[in-house]
């Protein structure tokens, strides 16, 4: 796999690699409403270093097989508004699809836009032969972007994560290559 982490534009966005002078709004953008209680991974507080941390590995975890993250910037004013990524697995040919966008730019179809993008880019240049992801029954905006960029509902996990003393119930979504539409 190539070292280089790939650039993805698409009508209204550019998917690109952070870079560490990013760090400060990417730590202030994750600390944001609603991301860490929405999302698996994201810890709470999103500290500066945590953010160089994850800047400073994004092309070597790529390089490895180990994940596609690129930041997600409005084209027109480069601002970054979240961060999109495909968890990969060589053994298996798939990708699992998660990110977030920042809450002033939510509800605005970014979310869907670059979901749309990475997957593509793993059907197509990654050789994936699937693509899925899974959220929070309770989150219901991912769950909408899932299935605006065609990822068919699977099923759901009851209890399945334990978040803040809570289980929760996870929603599975899911899409082969081969169902794969192409957005023209």
């Amino acid at each position: 796999m190539s070292a280089a982490l790939p650039y993805l534009p698409t009508a209204r966005l550019a998917l690109k690699a952070l870079q560490r002078h990013q760090a400060q709004r990417l730590s202030e953008l994750a600390n944001g409403p609603e991301i860490a209680d929405n999302t698996a991974a994201i810890p709470s507080p999103y500290t500066l270093e945590t953010a160089l941390t994850f800047i400073d590995g994004q092309e070597a975890n790529f390089r490895s097989g180990q994940s596609l993250a690129l930041g997600v910037h409005l084209r027109e004013s480069d601002e970054l508004i979240g961060v999109i990524s495909l968890r990969l697995s060589a053994a298996h040919r798939s990708g699992h699809l998660g990110g977030w966008t920042a809450a002033h730019r939510r509800n605005q179809g970014y979310a869907a836009e670059a979901a749309g993008a990475i997957m593509a880019f793993g059907f197509t240049e990654l050789a994936l032969h699937r693509v899925g992801s899974q959220c929070f029954a309770r989150n219901k905006g991912s769950a909408r972007v899932m299935e605006k960029i065609g990822l068919g509902y699977e099923g759901c996990i009851k209890g399945a994560f334990l978040k803040n003393g809570i289980h929760e119930d996870m929603l599975l979504y899911g899409l082969l290559r081969a169902d794969w539409q192409p957005v023209s």
